[in-house]
């Protein structure tokens, strides 16, 4: 059973689509990375997975069970940080933990509170405001919130947004200590690609409500869309014909090509075109990897 099943799932607001068809499955201890720029439905797919917004049409299983139907049975076993969680800035920390744990049924005692602040990073003695502290510490703070019931699955929607980059990079390893040392599967929505390199296993790639690709992140840093400038020999043209489909110019400069590689790898490329006599003397690697895939794939993308 894989943990998140998505099957041919549509959603509109206001006879205004927003999912369109779209099919994703998230498998067991994956970190899984929802992107796409804004608008592009990441968020009320997440909405649809936590039972917050009900689906117009197709499946939708979490951990087996449909997120509308068997919410209250979910909610103990999963969990959520919005992208705007906000804070009780009065409550010291631990007040804060343990009155949303109170709401998940968890009776924490003080004890069990210093022990989930020191976890994630925090002072598990700071007796100061929540107003007091810091976005990186607040959102600390947030994923301590939504560890509270010990959940299975953590959904985050832009877990990084507003911090700075020593703050991100300090979310970006209590994910990845919780996912290692404790089997979490998350899933994120984002549209910052280095959280996305630096956390997922597997990504989608939302836009417009439809998936435009899902697959191994890791793969597709090898796989997938690189672009390469190869310097030609002196007073070198090539022909106005080009018939690589794998190899797709994007400019001509003065003894030089700017190509995109698609699905190619470029020792493929290279040997392809000095066999067939393209006078190349040195291949200039220029980008690749997630963001080219994203570009790709989105409608920001080279077409």
């Amino acid at each position: 059973m894989n943990t998140v099943e998505i099957r041919d799932v549509e959603k509109a607001f206001s006879d205004t689509p927003v999912l369109k068809n779209i099919s994703l499955t998230v498998h067991k201890a994956d970190i899984y990375g929802l992107l796409g720029p804004n608008g592009s439905g990441k968020t009320t797919t997440l909405r649809i997975l936590l039972g917050i917004v009900q689906r117009d049409r197709g499946t939708v299983t979490v951990l087996g069970m449909d997120p509308v139907a068997s919410a209250a049975a979910l909610r103990k076993i999963v969990n959520a940080l919005p992208e705007s969680h906000g804070v009780y800035g009065w409550m010291s920390p631990q007040a804060y933990l343990c009155f949303f744990a109170g709401l998940y049924g968890v009776l924490l005692n003080s004890s069990d509170c210093r022990h989930r602040l020191k976890q994630v990073g925090l002072d598990p003695n700071d007796k100061r405001p929540v107003k007091t502290f810091s976005q990186g510490m607040k959102q600390r703070l947030g994923i301590a919130r939504a560890m509270v019931n010990d959940p299975e699955i953590l959904f985050l929607d832009e877990p990084t947004n507003g911090l700075d980059p020593r703050g991100r990079r300090e979310i970006h390893n209590l994910l990845l200590a919780l996912n290692r040392e404790r089997g979490v599967t998350i899933i994120l929505s984002t549209h910052i690609l280095d959280d996305v390199e630096r956390l997922c296993n597997r990504i989608a790639i939302l836009d417009k409500g439809k998936v435009r690709y899902e697959g191994s992140l890791a793969a597709n840093q090898q796989a997938g869309s690189v672009r390469y400038r190869f310097h030609l020999e002196k007073d070198s043209e090539i022909a106005s014909s080009w018939s690589y489909p794998n190899i797709v110019i994007l400019e001509r400069n003065n003894g030089t090509i700017t190509c995109l590689l698609k699905n190619m790898s470029p020792a493929e490329a290279i040997k392809k075109l000095v066999q067939d006599k393209v006078p190349i003397v040195e291949a200039e690697r220029l980008s690749g990897g997630l963001e080219e895939l994203y570009f790709n794939y989105t409608a920001a993308g080279i077409s």
